[in-house]
Formats: structure tokens, C-alpha cells, sequence
């Protein structure tokens, strides 16, 4: 109101050639125009700050149903501690191969539902916190359903452990993004004897363990005829726990796999992924390797009752 009314009597100063006073209805004119751009800041910092959390869960009863459903509350938790909306969605894992494959296609679609409530209800939030808490396999297939082209930023939180205390941290986005942080060390593409070179398999050492992971994947890439290994590692035992360095793990991987002297049947072959580390980086990496080849990709973890990696899916695998 000051800005049109006083700019409606300096317009009229001029027009009218009155000079007395014009001098007030400018200084008048002008402060009604930094009240407006200070409003419209004020609009835009609050819509900022508008914030949807989304916790997805997917407890599996072989690996400790207790701690899963600990770290559940835990995401529900931080969730509702600092985001204005909190959505929650979750499965519990069966055993069956088959069967956890259309529970894991129907979270991701539950997941995939709850973005699109929440671009609904809350239209100025500028973006999705995605907490999701499940083993590293399955997280990599439910971000394979997710993908990474999403109208709002879907950021993925990941677990805080360096302190002590756990607390949750934004991670990395499921969208490229560029990065020039490479945490890791890529090894050249190895054969693998007597494998089928049309198959291959991406192996990634998160937490500086050395042949003591890759001993065990090199023996599951013989038990699955893999005929290629890319080695990824990390040289220290624990990645720093920030957003600069769970980004730069993902665009360096996906740099690395776009990179890799495959064969064109290779290429278009079956591609597998050893996972360790956090399940924030798995659901990343699912997004960004795999939606264009959805049905191309196994994801192993380690299954330390059976001292061996397990896929998922399990028939992909056979």
C-alpha cells in the first residue's frame, strides 16, 4: 500500500511539475519497495525452511528384528524432531526370494506415492529428506524403483556414528550432482577366470577391508560365472561422515562404471554390485546404475550367518 500510493504521488509531482514535497513521496516510495522485497524474502526463508521427512523401513527377521526396529524409531525419531511433515513406510522382509522382490517394487511405489502427497500438501518445501533403514541389497533395488528424476530433490540421510551417539545427516541426493571428491581408489577391470565375459560385477570396499573383501567376492563372482570385476576401496575404515564425501562415493562409482573398458555385450549383459558401507550410499547408487537396466542388476551384501554374500534378487543371481 505505501509502495503504490506514494509512488502514485511521485508520479504525479512529475507529471504536474510540483517539486515541493516530492522529496518525502520518493523517500516514502522507496521504503514501501524495501518493505515488499523484505516480505517477500521473509516468504521465501520461511518456505525454506518447510521441511517432509520420509522414514522407509524394511526389517529383515534373519539379521536381528530387535535392531531393526530400534533403528526405525530412531529415523521416526529424528524425523519428527526436525522435519515439519513426517511420512512412514515399511515391509518386513520374508525370506523368499521372489516374494521380497514384489515387497521391496511395492515400497519403493509406496515410497514413490508418499513424494508425490508430499509435493502435494506442502508445495513450498524445496525438498524430500528421504531416512531410509534396511540391508544394504535390498536398499540398492528400492533405489533402482526410485530413480533420480524427481520434480523435488530427494536427499538420503545417512546414520552418524563418529561420536558415539547416533544422529542422522544429509547424505547425498538421489540427482547427479558434479563432484570432484573421489574417496576412493578404482582398480583396473580384472578378468575372472572361466567366467562369462558378459557379466559383470562392480565390487565396492567402503570400510578399507582389503582382500578380506575382495577375497570373498572374487569367490562369489566364480560361484556366479562373472566374468569381470571392477574394484573400488576405500583406504580407511571408515568414510568422513559428510555430504562432500557420500557424493563424491556415488559420482566417482558411477564415473568409474560409465568409464570402464567394457565390451559392448558386456554392457548389455548382467551386472552385479558387492555393497558395503552405509545403506545411504546404496539406495544412491540403485538410483543412479541401475533404473535404465532395472532387470540387468544383482546386489549382493554380506550375510555373516551364512559367511557368504547374498543376492537380491535372489533368483537374479541363480
Amino acid at each position: 500500500m505505501a509502495a503504490g500510493g506514494f509512488g502514485v504521488e511521485t508520479a504525479k509531482s512529475f507529471m504536474a511539475d510540483e517539486p515541493a514535497g516530492r522529496l518525502w513521496f520518493v523517500l516514502a516510495f522507496v521504503s514501501g519497495i524495501a518493505l515488499v522485497a523484505l516480505g517477500l524474502w521473509l516468504r521465501g526463508r520461511a518456505s525454506r525452511q518447510v521441511r517432509v521427512g520420509i522414514v522407509v523401513t524394511a526389517s529383515d527377521v534373519r539379521r536381528g528384528i530387535a535392531r531393526a526396529h530400534q533403528l526405525e524409531q530412531q529415523a521416526e525419531k529424528y524425523s519428527q524432531s526436525t522435519c515439519t511433515i513426517t511420512l512412514k513406510t515399511s515391509i518386513e522382509l520374508s525370506g523368499d526370494g521372489v516374494w521380497d522382490r514384489q515387497l521391496v517394487d511395492a515400497l519403493a511405489d509406496e515410497t514413490l506415492s508418499a513424494t508425490a502427497m508430499a509435493e502435494r500438501i506442502t508445495p513450498d518445501a524445496f525438498r524430500i529428506n528421504l531416512i531410509p533403514t534396511m540391508p544394504l541389497h535390498v536398499a540398492f533395488w528400492f533405489g533402482a524403483r526410485l530413480g533420480y528424476t524427481h520434480a523435488r530433490e530427494v536427499v538420503v540421510h545417512a546414520i552418524r556414528q563418529a561420536d558415539g551417539a547416533p544422529a542422522y545427516f544429509a547424505a547425498t541426493s538421489l540427482r547427479a550432482i558434479d563432484s570432484s571428491v573421489e574417496p576412493l581408489d578404482v582398480d583396473r577391470l580384472e578378468a575372472i577366470d572361466d567366467g562369462d565375459p558378459n557379466k559383470v560385477a562392480l565390487a565396492l570396499d567402503l570400510q578399507g577391508l582389503g582382500d578380506q573383501f575382495f577375497d570373498q567376492v572374487v569367490a562369489s563372482c566364480h560361484q556366479h560365472g562373472f566374468g569381470y570385476l571392477l574394484r573400488l576401496r576405500s583406504a580407511a575404515s571408515r568414510l568422513a561422515e559428510n555430504n562432500a564425501t557420500f557424493t563424491g562415493v556415488v559420482e566417482q562409482t558411477c564415473r568409474a562404471w560409465r568409464e570402464a573398458p567394457l565390451t559392448a555385450g558386456a554392457r548389455t549383459g548382467h551386472h552385479a554390485i558387492f555393497l558395503s558401507g552405509p545403506a545411504a550410499i546404496a539406495v544412491a547408487l540403485g538410483a543412479r546404475l541401475a533404473p535404465p537396466e532395472h532387470g540387468q542388476w544383482t546386489a549382493f551384501t554380506f550375510d555373516a550367518t551364512s559367511n557368504s554374500y547374498e543376492p537380491f534378487p535372489a533368483r537374479a543371481a541363480v
